[in-house]
């Protein structure tokens, strides 16, 4: 299971400086992604991106919160995820510097059984979907299923795969981005 991410990291650089590495559209695309991010809350914004071989990368967001150049909130989903993560952006002014800090939540909330879909809509059972289609079925007919086979009852017991850009941004690639990208971008700009 993922767990929630919180990393931080000091740069020899004031707030406004750092702020803008997060919030410029042109700066947030030379260490992170392209996109279409503007600092305002509310906008819906994409990240795109295709290092994972094989997968590209569209990652849906909206800005939640907005306090310049103190906190920057947005959340996160990508086509792999059944919800939206947060991804809050918090600098501290220091000595010398900033400390940046980043917190990535994973939504954890089921939804109520009031919620729940009651029909199947899926029109499919095959590998990819099958949990995604079995999530869909009306309990009767799942117990039904799950009386009939042992491929059935397998199904049943999975729970939906976590997403792999969410995955490989929680395991190693944030911290990638933070020690190593973003200080290139910063040497960039001195040497610039």
């Amino acid at each position: 299971m993922l767990r929630d991410l919180k990393k931080e990291i000091f740069y020899p650089h004031p707030p406004e400086k750092v702020w803008q590495v997060l919030t410029n559209r042109r700066t947030l695309a030379a260490w992170l992604m392209e996109n279409d991010f503007e600092p305002r809350v509310g906008h819906k914004f994409q990240f795109q991106d295709s290092t994972l071989p094989g997968i590209s990368e569209t990652i849906d967001c909206e800005v939640l919160e907005l306090d310049e150049p103190n906190r920057l909130s947005y959340t996160w989903q990508d086509k792999f995820m059944s919800r939206p993560s947060i991804v809050t952006w918090i600098l501290e002014p220091q000595e010398g510097g900033t400390k940046l800090r980043l917190e990535h939540k994973i939504l954890q909330s089921l939804p109520t059984e009031s919620q729940q879909p009651q029909y199947s809509h899926t029109g499919s059972l095959d590998r990819r979907n099958r949990t995604t289609a079995l999530a869909y079925l009306p309990q009767t007919v799942t117990q039904e299923l799950r009386g009939r086979t042992s491929m059935f009852n397998g199904m049943l017991a999975i729970r939906p795969n976590p997403s792999v850009i969410l995955t490989s941004f929680l395991n190693s690639r944030w911290e990638y981005k933070l020690e190593r990208a973003i200080p290139e971008i910063f040497v960039k700009a001195v040497s610039g």
